[in-house]
Order: C-alpha cells, then structure tokens, then sequence
C-alpha cells in the first residue's frame, strides 16, 4: 500500500515538474532568434514552445481567443493601451526585474505604460522602402517614389498589408501621424487604393520573400528586413524618406493568467541582459533598448545603414497611435484593401 502510494506521488510528482517546464511564446514569424531560446532552454531547462503569427492582426486575435494558454508575447506597442483596458495583459511589476535597470532611459515609463506595470521594452525599427539601386539609380529618399513612381519601378512594387501604410500616407501628405480628421482619412483612402490596386500586397512574413524578388523594384519594410534582404540581395539600398520614417517599437508581455507565470518572469529576466538583447538584433537587424549590448553585436550590423540612419535622416520617436485611433486606422486600411479590389476588378473587366 505504502509502496504504490509512493510510486502515485513519484508519477505526479513528474507530472507538475513536466508542465512546470514550458514556456509557450508567441511572436511574428521569422522575428525571434533560435540562437536566445535555444540559450534560455540551456541555461534554465525550461523547454520553450513558440508560436508564429503573420502579422498583427492574427497576434491580437491570439491573444484574445480561448485555447492553449500563451505565457509571453511579443507584441507592438500600440495595442497595449487596448489590452490593458480589457483585461488581457498580467501585471508583471517590470521594475522589480532583475535587470530592469539595464533599460535605456527613454524606454522606461512609456505613455501607454506609465508604472512599468505590465511590459518590458523589446526592439525599436522603422518602415519605409527597400529599393534596387540597379535599377532606379537616382534620388530614392523620397516617399514619392512609392505613391508616384517613375516607369521603372511603377508596377514592380511590394507594400505591407499593415496600417503602416496608412502612417506613410499621413506622412507623404504632411499629415499628423494619429490622424482622425475625416478629411485627411479620405486624401488617405484616395491616395492608397490606386497604390494597392496597382502592387503586390504581402504580409509582414512575407515581406523579406517579396523583397528579394527580382521582378520587385520598390518594396515598403521594417528596416530589419530590409537588411536581411540586402544579404541575399546587395543591390537594395534601404530609403530615408525626406518626408519622415516610421518609427515603431514593440513590447515584451505577458497575457493574463499565463500557464506558466514563473517561467515567463524568469524569461523578462532573461531578455533584460545586454548579450540576450544583442542575440536578438543579431539575428533580426532591429535596434534593442539594453544598455551594454552593443559590446555583443556583430560589427556588420552595428554599422548596417538600415540601423545607422544617415544625417540629416528624419527618424523621429512618436507618441503611440493606440485606442481610438489604432482601431480607426485598422478600418481605415480593411476599407482601402477592399476598395482596391474592386477597383483592379474593374479594371479586369474592361480588357
């Protein structure tokens, strides 16, 4: 009797240190580095279990869907706010991490997060263009050459289906970023739908496929993309638009009630050390904000244009666009895709 009740508390016992062991993280696909979590499973023994998505979309969908619980996740900034208020991110007390520290000053205290109470910063890039300098060999600093090419790039375009594409409008027409003027949405809707109807629409885990295409001449990209396709593609030349970059930065957090809550913490721990931060821009070209990890990154890609931009380059930090008027975009931009189609289906008609 005793012996079979030792040998059910040995078989549970394994049972709980099993589950105990995970740790189920969900990001973008091809964002994360196999070198940091095949580095945190070693030193930890906790076995991570990632999930991809293609773009932002299906990440909050994710989050917000019943199912196999998700212990951390990466995530853009301006949908924090949104979670948040809906109940859907733990409180982790970043600045009780150890390493909290490691922090670069202006990433702490975030607007959407002002008490560090429930995200760690990841990676901050920019969106703009990658472009062959093979075959557009003038000026390319220019967001004219997406919304009005010349003939040699017109027709051989790529563009993001994300509301970033929404933001370069606003951008390329002089307007304020988090825009909700029904006007200037509309010089948005008309400057756009021609575009998409005319280019080819990838998602972001497409994006760096479409732009080593060589039928592509001009392709819209975070700047970590840009530089990985330069790798396979020398002739690509990342742009710094005169009239402004994007600049975008995402988030480490935990949803609510994480299986694993230990493990994750232990995980935020883990990614607030200089070397596991330079790990990550490594392997996806992305600027990190932990103080000391440029001492571990290669050279060539501390020195990459794509993350060094040129002077007098207009890379400026803006305020998260969340709320109201993510939601707004976000609609905004289903309404250019549809209209696009429409309007290329026309178009197939009259031929």
């Amino acid at each position: 009797m005793i012996r079979a009740l030792l040998l059910a508390l040995a078989i549970l016992a394994v049972g709980v240190d099993a589950s105990a062991s995970e740790l189920r993280v969900l990001a973008r696909a091809s964002y994360l580095s196999p070198d940091l979590l095949r580095k945190f499973e070693h030193e930890t023994g906790i076995t991570v279990i990632g999930e991809e998505v293609a773009d932002q979309a299906a990440m909050i969908e994710r989050l917000t869907a019943s199912g196999p619980g998700i212990d951390v996740a990466f995530l853009p900034d301006h949908h924090v706010a949104a979670l948040i208020e809906h109940g859907r991110l733990e409180r982790i007390w970043a600045d009780r991490l150890q390493g909290f520290w490691n922090i670069e000053d202006p990433w702490r205290s975030r607007s959407f997060d002002p008490r560090n109470e429930y995200t760690i910063p990841h990676q901050w890039g920019t969106t703009a263009f990658a472009i062959d300098t093979s075959i557009h060999k003038g000026d390319m600093d220019s967001l004219k050459l997406l919304f009005d090419p010349p003939p040699e790039i017109a027709g051989r375009i790529t563009v993001l289906d994300d509301t970033d594409m929404v933001h370069l409008a606003l951008l390329y027409l002089g307007e304020p970023r988090c825009s909700l003027d029904r006007a200037k949405l509309d010089k948005v809707e008309r400057l756009l739908v021609p575009l998409v109807a005319r280019a080819r629409l990838v998602s972001p885990a497409q994006a760096i496929d479409g732009l080593v295409s060589s039928d592509v001449a001009l392709g819209v990209a975070w700047n970590g993309d840009a530089m990985r396709a330069r790798e396979q593609r020398p002739s690509l030349a990342y742009a710094y638009p005169r009239e402004g970059n994007l600049v975008w930065t995402d988030v480490v957090a935990l949803p609510r009630n994480p299986p694993n809550r230990a493990n994750a913490l232990k995980f935020l721990t883990f990614m607030l050390k200089p070397e596991n931060a330079a790990l990550e821009s490594n392997f996806n070209g992305y600027a990190n904000m932990i103080r000391g990890s440029e001492a571990f990154m290669r050279p060539q890609v501390l020195a990459a244009p794509e993350m060094v931009a040129p002077w007098p380059a207009k890379v400026g930090f803006f305020v998260s666009c969340g709320g109201e008027v993510q939601r707004r975009h976000e609609e905004l931009w289903a309404e250019i895709k549809t209209h696009s189609a429409d309007s290329l289906q026309r178009r197939k008609n009259l031929k």
